[in-house]
């Protein structure tokens, strides 16, 4: 469990923007030698404690987390905290204000893919690499926000890393995961160019929530995911009060398949959400727009079926479903 300093503090500057201890401050960041910025809040707790870095839109158009976190930065008060709160939402902007699911609008790329990152690529490389260097590596926990995408179908759930070389990191981000009060499965994710999982990596404990679908959200959504988040915080020692462990029975995953479309075409999904698939069980296929079959998917292995595309057209590339057990 993580323990709480109490001495005082002294300002702290992220991406240029400063808050002195017990104040919060809030503007734009820049990301290398574009002119693209980051919206950063700055909230510099009045004692001492962890960094958290939270994030939120890394995909633009999942509403609840993006709401949530954009209640959290405004109302929490500093001189509640204890330690500091960096909260960069959206992280992708344009893909937030230009309602584009998965990619960064600009150079076509999904964000949550790209880490580490690359000071000589592209925006979303470069988003990616400021996010590690600058933020991540500078921080005791990350917690990455998400949800079903527009066209997504999809189950509530706690990703948290499995691969790292940093035991420690690892054993957090579990524990960690058990304090997400509102979550039907827990998915132990082996992938490494996810912003939590790369956080990892870098030795730093994360978890990745995902909570809503299809681009849609309410108050009973957005306040779930607040109760996530403030109870995350809870059990981090920022905020005072004790955490609560989550009580509802889950299905814990560690194995995970997400399968991204082979071609531009015609979705049909042969399974809904939550079902449970059969090993050799067809998923869907792909369609061209004369009706010609171009790819089926079928399980590789006995499981549940967490998220699938609800829409009809899909995108080279684009996911199209995931399952576990």
């Amino acid at each position: 469990m993580w323990e709480r300093k109490n001495e005082m503090k002294a300002s702290i500057t992220f991406g240029g923007i400063t808050a002195a201890p017990g104040t919060k401050a809030s503007g734009w960041a820049p990301v290398l030698d574009t002119d693209y910025k980051l919206p950063v809040t700055v909230i510099n707790g009045a004692r001492e404690g962890k960094s958290v870095l939270l994030t939120s839109a890394i995909h633009g158009c999942e509403y609840p987390s993006i709401e949530a976190v954009f209640r959290i930065a405004e109302n929490i008060d500093p001189q509640e905290l204890c330690g500091q709160l960096i909260v960069i939402n959206p992280v992708n902007v344009d893909g937030f204000l230009k309602r584009t699911p998965y990619i960064v609008p600009q150079d076509g790329k999904n964000l949550n893919r790209l880490f580490p990152g690359n000071p000589a690529g592209t925006l979303g490389d470069k988003i990616a690499y400021v996010l590690t260097e600058e933020y991540q590596k500078r921080v005791d926990f990350h917690i990455d926000t998400h949800g079903g995408d527009i066209p997504e179908k999809q189950l509530s759930y706690v990703y948290y890393p499995g691969v790292s070389e940093d035991a420690r990191a690892l054993a957090l981000s579990e524990e960690a995961a058990a304090y997400v009060l509102y979550a039907d499965f827990v998915i132990k994710s082996r992938a490494t160019n996810h912003a939590y999982n790369y956080a990892a990596i870098c030795g730093v404990p994360s978890v990745e929530l995902e909570l809503g679908d299809c681009a849609s959200w309410d108050e009973s959504e957005v306040n779930l995911y607040l109760e996530n988040i403030y109870n995350l915080l809870r059990y981090l020692r920022l905020l005072p009060g004790e955490a609560r462990k989550r009580e509802r029975d889950v299905l814990y995953i560690t194995r995970g398949e997400y399968l991204d479309a082979d071609a531009d075409g015609r979705w049909y999904a042969c399974v809904g959400r939550e079902d449970k698939v059969r090993r050799g069980q067809k998923l869907g296929e792909i369609r061209d727009l004369f009706g010609r079959t171009l790819r089926e998917y079928y399980a590789e292995f006995d499981g549940v079926v967490l998220m699938v595309v609800a829409a009809l057209a899909v995108k080279k590339g684009d996911p199209i479903i995931a399952y576990g057990c």
